[in-house]
């Protein structure tokens, strides 16, 4: 398994929504299934509304798992979503089943692969967003250190 740091220096313009735009925009492109795990509903939502308009001529494809009961099921099993937003990996709904190759965005910092250590296998790749304070850096030290023991390929990307 491949996991990327992705960390927003306390100087970047970036925004951790805006970058996870751009990843699943880049995963996309590679053929990759996505779920990006967030902390909250509120954060979910947020990202949902981003994904349509992250670029003024096009959307991103996804589904908000918290907004699920807007949608009645059968047309959610009818269309297969390249990203899925979410907080709970132990369903099976989370991931495109067609596809091998999937992508977990980590939003959240609660201890992912401890609690979902199967779960997570079914992941090609994992994206560690790190934001601008020192609380988050901490946890995302703590993760890289986990992930070196596991003996994953890590990679670190300062923004």
């Amino acid at each position: 398994m491949q996991v990327d740091f992705y960390i927003i220096s306390e100087h970047s313009q970036k925004d951790s929504n805006q970058l996870v735009c751009q990843l699943c925009e880049k995963a996309l492109e590679q053929n990759l299934s996505v779920f990006i795990y967030t902390e909250s509903a509120e954060q979910a939502y947020l990202l949902d509304e981003l994904l349509w308009t992250y670029k003024a001529d096009s959307f991103i494809a996804h589904n908000n798992l918290f907004a699920q009961s807007t949608m009645p099921s059968s047309k959610q099993r009818a269309f297969q979503y390249p990203v899925i937003i979410g907080s709970d990996l132990s369903t099976e709904q989370t991931l495109n089943p067609s596809q091998d190759n999937h992508l977990l965005i980590n939003l959240s910092s609660t201890d992912l692969l401890k609690r979902y250590t199967t779960i997570t296998q079914k992941f090609s790749r994992i994206a560690e967003v790190v934001g601008k304070n020192n609380n988050e850096k901490a946890i995302a030290r703590d993760r890289y250190r986990f992930y070196r023991e596991k003996g994953y390929t890590l990679n670190k990307y300062d923004l």
